[in-house]
């Protein structure tokens, strides 16, 4: 009499149980993203042995991608078996219809070996390190890092680009054809030419990315050709009407965070004692209706270093560090950026209001190191507090797509990396 109900019952409840499952998966994203709060600082950039090699980009020409370095921390007591997986994608960053022979040389699961343990840190981590490995075609990446075998079980992605030199592009900055933004905007114009590649139809095969300081939340993209020379396979990009402007925005705060033991330029205050140890960056203020200055900044890059005593790479230990901007309380919410967060902007770059010392603060856990940030406003003017200067030096990268009707995904023809100067 009651089995049936009961039956009833059980699969209700395992039903939930399911959906509870389904929920707490990961939502995994093609972007530069940490899945977990243990996962540390995040390096993939090629060795060149340039002394800025850090903070250069993850774009290489396809026959030298085994020079990109993937180096990062888990902020844990203890090593743990951890794999890496190469996904090949769109220039959309979707996933790309290639199996993994069509663009890998090996097996595609890597095991992650490499590494070792900090030393003299409050902060104990594990150091890991990884050679990526070479590949065939040229395109968007993903580097999947996981662990305990569970392609699932994700601890971060970061994005990379390898690209062969199939096109010539000659790009000019100026300052904005805008009236009213060419005080604050940078206008980016540039040509292709793509004689060594055949081309039916220019305006539909080719896609155009820009960023500016390497960031992937705010490129220009979607620039049609305004010109097609044909019997030049030239393609002009000289839009009147700001489609390829950005705004200047200004030079980028820094703190220099590489000793605990005293303060580092534009740091307020250091305690070695505490547990994680301790720092605060100089109390910000509102920079948007100052003249433009000139800094040597690195155009929201950082570097891992340490000048106490040991100076080893594993000696850096990691800072609490507190940014704090004197303001009234806005709208819109605040955040701190930088390449060291990937200039996401979520609850751990979220600066809260305090309403005593009439300023937004926050807290970021960082390595030690010297270190570049901005304050953001996510509203209508991101630089409320920055300010933006058509004389800021930012740089800027270029990177060329192009697919015909008998491609399966986009390949990468073209890139160029350039600074501004006015």
């Amino acid at each position: 009499m009651n089995f049936i109900p009961r039956l009833v019952i059980i699969c209700l409840f395992l039903t939930k149980i399911s959906s509870f499952s389904l929920a707490q998966q990961k939502e995994i994203l093609y972007e530069n993203k940490s899945y977990e709060p243990f996962v540390g600082t995040v390096q993939l950039y090629p060795v060149t042995r340039h002394p800025d090699q850090e903070m250069m980009a993850p774009i290489v020409p396809r026959t030298q991608v085994e020079s990109l370095l993937l180096q990062f921390d888990l902020l844990l007591e203890e090593y743990i078996d951890v794999q890496a997986k190469i996904i090949h994608c769109n220039a959309d960053w979707t996933k790309s219809l290639l199996n993994d022979i069509e663009f890998l040389y090996d097996y595609n699961i890597f095991d992650l070996r490499d590494f070792e343990y900090s030393i003299n840190a409050n902060t104990l981590y594990v150091n890991y390190w990884f050679n990526l490995p070479r590949v065939k075609v040229t395109g968007n990446y993903i580097i999947q890092v996981y662990q305990n075998g569970d392609e699932n079980d994700v601890l971060f992605t970061r994005r990379f680009v390898a690209f062969d030199n199939n096109v010539n592009i000659q790009p000019n900055t100026r300052i904005s054809t805008g009236v009213m933004e060419r005080d604050f905007n940078q206008q980016i114009d540039f040509d292709i030419i793509h004689s060594r590649i055949k081309v039916t139809n220019p305006r539909t095969e080719f896609k155009i990315v820009i960023r500016q300081n390497q960031r992937w939340d705010n490129v220009l993209e979607g620039l049609q050709p305004t010109a097609i020379r044909r019997e030049r396979s030239l393609l002009e990009y000289r839009h009147f009407n700001m489609e390829n402007n950005f705004k200047g925005g200004n030079e980028f705060r820094q703190a220099d965070l590489r000793s605990y033991s005293f303060r580092g330029a534009y740091v307020s205050h250091v305690d070695p004692n505490s547990n994680p140890r301790k720092a605060a960056v100089n109390p910000g203020k509102n920079r948007k209706h100052e003249a433009y200055s000139m800094l040597n900044d690195r155009n929201g890059g950082f570097v891992i270093a340490t000048t106490e005593t040991m100076g080893d790479y594993l000696a850096c230990d990691y800072l609490l560090t507190k940014f704090q901007i004197k303001s009234a309380r806005l709208s819109s919410p605040v955040y701190v950026l930088g390449a060291f967060n990937d200039f996401r902007m979520n609850k751990k770059s979220l600066l809260k209001y305090d309403e005593i010392s009439q300023s937004y603060t926050g807290e970021v856990l960082l390595k030690q190191g010297w270190y570049d940030y901005i304050y953001w406003v996510d509203g209508p003017d991101p630089y409320y507090f920055e300010g933006s200067f058509y004389q800021t030096e930012n740089n800027y990268d270029i990177i060329v797509y192009h697919k015909s009707f008998s491609d399966l995904t986009d390949k990468v023809v073209g890139y160029y990396s350039f600074r501004t100067k006015f």
